[in-house]
């Protein structure tokens, strides 16, 4: 608990200290004059009893310790010289990464989406091709299903019409 500066009355916890003299200041500004410790701004002393008060106060001895301490050495031979590298990893030409051909050349499974069910046939043909590793190139069958429209490109081209007229 600590006590008003302004009225000893008035006894606080420290937390709420700050608030409280603001208010006790504009109350008696006429009444009390208190200065305010240049180490401190929450010590508000009577002025005759602000010199005693300067010699005496805990946090000046706290600044007057760091002004007194000595800075640290900085030794010059902790820097050293950059380091050329050999290789430049931005320099390299690296293509970029495109998920259907990793799918298609990955031992993976793939899932026909948005496909008539001939053409779902078709993909699944093709993948237990690929899977096995036959040398026939993929989309090379002359099945007509591989090359009609997926209902979702049927959609895109009626919007398309559409809002064309």
């Amino acid at each position: 608990m600590i006590t008003c500066p302004y009225n000893r009355e008035h006894v606080m916890l420290r937390k709420k200290y700050q608030q409280h003299i603001l208010k006790c200041r504009e109350i008696y500004k006429d009444k009390v004059e208190l200065l305010e410790c240049p180490f401190n701004k929450g010590h508000l002393v009577p002025e005759l009893e602000f010199h005693q008060h300067l010699k005496s106060c805990d946090d000046r001895k706290i600044i007057v310790q760091h002004l007194n301490s000595e800075e640290p050495d900085v030794r010059p031979d902790t820097r050293h010289e950059k380091i050329e590298a050999d290789e430049n990893w931005d320099d390299d030409r690296v293509e970029d990464y495109n998920p259907q051909v990793y799918c298609a050349q990955a031992n993976i499974i793939r899932e026909p989406r948005g496909l008539f069910p001939a053409q779902r046939k078709a993909f699944f043909k093709e993948e237990e091709r690929r899977r096995r590793g036959d040398a026939e190139q993929p989309g090379t069958s002359n099945s007509p299903a591989e090359n009609r429209p997926t209902p979702h490109h049927h959609k895109e081209r009626l919007h398309s019409k559409r809002s064309s007229k």
